[in-house]
């Protein structure tokens, strides 16, 4: 019996989820000096997928998942995020401190 992972579309992805925390999960190879399972917590997704596309580059799509409440994305979902721009368009720009 096969067990398909199965993903979310990039369309179920609303507005406020790019401002919502988002955890990434990240699978470590064998060979590597240590297995198991990668995570990673964010304030907001958006900087969750800067992070993923960024650190995580070369890895295969399935290899990353980045969750939002109930949700999943595989790392090919984001890298289309990240290469058009989109989940930055939907985070308010923080103010500057003075």
């Amino acid at each position: 019996m096969s067990q398909a992972r199965t993903y979310d579309p990039v369309e179920e992805l609303s507005d406020e989820d790019f401002a919502s925390p988002a955890e990434l999960f990240v699978s470590r190879r064998a060979g590597t000096k240590r297995g198991g399972l990668g995570y990673h917590r964010f304030e907001t997704a958006a900087d969750a997928i800067d992070y993923a596309v960024e650190e995580f580059s070369k890895l295969r799509p399935d290899d990353l998942v980045m969750t939002i409440d109930n949700k999943r994305f595989n790392l090919g979902t984001l890298r289309a995020l990240h290469r058009d721009g989109v989940h930055r368009a939907h985070v308010p720009a923080s103010e500057p401190t003075e």
